[in-house]
């Protein structure tokens, strides 16, 4: 059994240089590497009660004449659900479109709803096709070349599924609560070549203990990120004392970079909210992106200052992190006495 990292307080920084390579996005989530270097991406949507099919798959052509850089982004296919779940959670989320993962010559994405049923869309089809349906929420995606299967996680269930062509939805692994009792609420996978496992971040759920803490009850630094094997059931602890963490990705040398989404809770978005500038349950502005020796256990924090991280993508030398959670246009809290519009946007961070 692997002996966890557990985060210190203070990480060594080793900050890198970043660049905004798109904004004005509606809620961007997983990305997808394309072989022609152009990016695929998922955008749950605004999340804007008269923008109800709001949610897209975009694709964003690498830029010949700035390394490094991408022209506009581009409509694959449109009119997804999206849904404003402040009103359940008090909080700044907004679920639809969540992943795509390549695999077997195709790609799939995921989408989360409740109303018309959630599903796997095949993008080789134009509007993209449902491939498989699902029950609840299905977030990240990866494909697992072994299985030769789809696998997912449901945050709602705290399961981990696989969709196997001919087959319905199959639960693989009921995550057990944390330490605390709380829900585990698994956010990302990835597939790890050297084990054939996945690597899942633990969110960790709500503690539901004070009311007057409604949206933002949850205990300080209690996420993880867990290896599960897929054929045995089994589960291992690789990371502790993690902040909300959300995107994973690992670098071919091994190393895992972990997303956390904030640094703390605060100012839900309360029934009777009328669209002062609140951070919505997540400090705004406070994310980071870690880099995690698995061998060596030594941990550094790469880029601080991000926006609400969702979702990262490997790029040769460079690494893509999706920003910026919520109802698009509403008025977030900076640091200092203002307050920006919420917009979405796609950050290059440079090794």
């Amino acid at each position: 059994m692997p002996i966890p990292i557990h985060i210190p307080a203070q990480p060594a920084e080793n900050l890198c240089p970043s660049t905004v390579i798109a904004e004005g996005l509606l809620n961007p989530r997983g990305m997808c590497l394309q072989a022609d270097g152009s990016l695929l991406l998922a955008e749950a949507g605004s999340g804007l009660p008269d923008q109800t099919f709001s949610g897209r798959i975009s694709r964003l052509r690498p830029d010949p004449e700035s390394p490094g850089a991408y022209l506009p982004r581009e409509t694959v296919a449109d009119g997804f659900r999206a849904m404003n779940m402040q009103a359940r959670m008090l909080r700044d989320e907004i679920m639809g479109l969540s992943d795509i993962a390549c695999g077997d010559g195709r790609c799939l994405a995921s989408q989360t709803d409740y109303v018309g049923g959630s599903k796997l869309l095949d993008l080789r089809y134009t509007p993209p096709e449902p491939v498989f349906h699902g029950r609840g929420n299905l977030n990240a995606l990866c494909y697992h070349p072994t299985r030769r299967s789809w696998l997912a996680v449901k945050p709602d269930t705290n399961q981990l599924v696989e969709f196997t062509t001919g087959q319905e939805e199959r639960v693989l692994v009921q995550l057990p609560g944390l330490d605390r009792g709380q829900e585990a609420v698994p956010v990302t996978l990835v597939y790890e070549p050297a084990t054939d496992a996945v690597l899942i971040s633990l969110f960790s759920g709500e503690l539901h203990g004070d009311p007057a803490r409604k949206g933002i009850d949850f205990a300080d630094k209690a996420g993880q990120v867990i290896r599960v094997d897929p054929a045995s059931g089994r589960i291992d602890v690789l990371v502790r004392d993690l902040q909300l963490p959300t995107g994973l990705a690992l670098r071919p040398e091994g190393n895992l970079l972990v997303l956390e989404l904030c640094d703390r809770l605060q100012q839900p978005l309360p029934p009777d909210w009328h669209g002062e500038p609140l951070h919505g349950g997540f400090t705004r502005f406070s994310g980071r992106l870690l880099d995690c020796n698995l061998q060596t256990h030594h941990v550094s924090v790469l880029a601080r200052g991000l926006d609400t991280p969702s979702n990262l993508c490997l790029v040769q030398d460079a690494v893509l992190v999706s920003e910026g959670m919520g109802l698009t246009g509403r008025r977030l809290p900076t640091h200092g006495h203002d307050s920006v519009a919420l917009s979405g946007r796609l950050r290059r961070v440079q090794f």
